[in-house]
């Protein structure tokens, strides 16, 4: 009898607290179901960020002093951290930033440190207002870009992509190659996403894993028309499984080359 109530007594007990955690995720779902606008700027009234955003979320916009005071390739004015930083959102939130004067075109662009390299986005000119929008799902290191218009030669295209090829690791079902370029040491700006493609020919039996690499070349490339030497940073993004006997380009003629 005496162990049939602590048994009893121990059921109680968990669903007490099974009803509890029911009752926050509730809520916490609730919140995040019921987003609110939010406007928040930072604090030179240079970048507001505006949306709807979940209730759990609280933004803050921050200049990055240090990395402000950096001298980079294509980065114009200051650099700004949203906060929290990483946090990616069910919706888009606008991205608006004053433009510059006598800095050329311009686009919005965010850090990425899985890739090392800036990252312009879409961006919308509104000339009478003298702001540049943007639209984002995630949070992080944001600046002006100068939008620049860069390609690489043929040939030098198609010796980084042998490079490439050469370097696979065991087990590749496939991978995928941007480009990056930086003009001095470190600063990268991606120019093309899926510049090159290869998939296995027959269909993949095993996916393990995805592995990140990078290979660097110095090599001449064209900005706004100048052809000029940089440092031209192939990232690799390397599918691993099963291996196959062949990778194909299941999408030739994508990439921006001139000859």
């Amino acid at each position: 009898m005496l162990r049939h109530k602590q048994t009893r007594s121990q059921w109680v007990g968990f669903l007490l607290v099974v009803g509890f955690l029911v009752v926050v995720l509730g809520a916490t779902l609730w919140l995040d179901g019921n987003p609110e606008f939010e406007r928040v700027t930072s604090a030179d009234g240079a970048l507001t960020v505006e949306g709807s955003v979940p209730g759990s979320v609280a933004i803050r916009v921050i200049q990055d002093k240090d990395a402000s005071s950096q001298a980079w390739t294509a980065v114009r004015g200051d650099v700004y951290v949203i906060e929290p930083d990483g946090v990616w959102l069910p919706a888009p939130v606008s991205i608006v930033m004053e433009t510059l004067e006598d800095q050329g075109p311009l686009t919005i662009g965010y850090f990425d440190t899985e890739l090392g390299a800036w990252v312009p986005v879409d961006t919308r000119l509104d000339a009478e207002l003298g702001i540049l929008v943007a639209q984002t799902y995630h949070f992080s290191h944001w600046a002006r870009l100068l939008a620049r218009d860069v390609q690489m030669r043929t040939a030098d295209a198609q010796e980084l992509f042998a490079d490439v090829e050469a370097s696979a690791p065991p087990g590749v079902n496939g991978y995928q190659v941007d480009l990056a370029y930086a003009t001095q040491d470190g600063d990268y700006v991606l120019f093309d996403e899926e510049a090159d493609r290869r998939r296995c020919i027959q269909p993949v039996t095993v996916r393990e894993r995805s592995v990140q690499t990078a290979l660097d070349r110095t090599v001449p490339i064209l900005i706004d028309g100048e052809l000029r030497s940089a440092n031209v940073r192939a990232i690799v993004h390397w599918e691993i499984g099963s291996g196959c006997s062949q990778l194909i380009d299941p999408q030739p003629e994508q990439t921006r080359v001139i000859e």
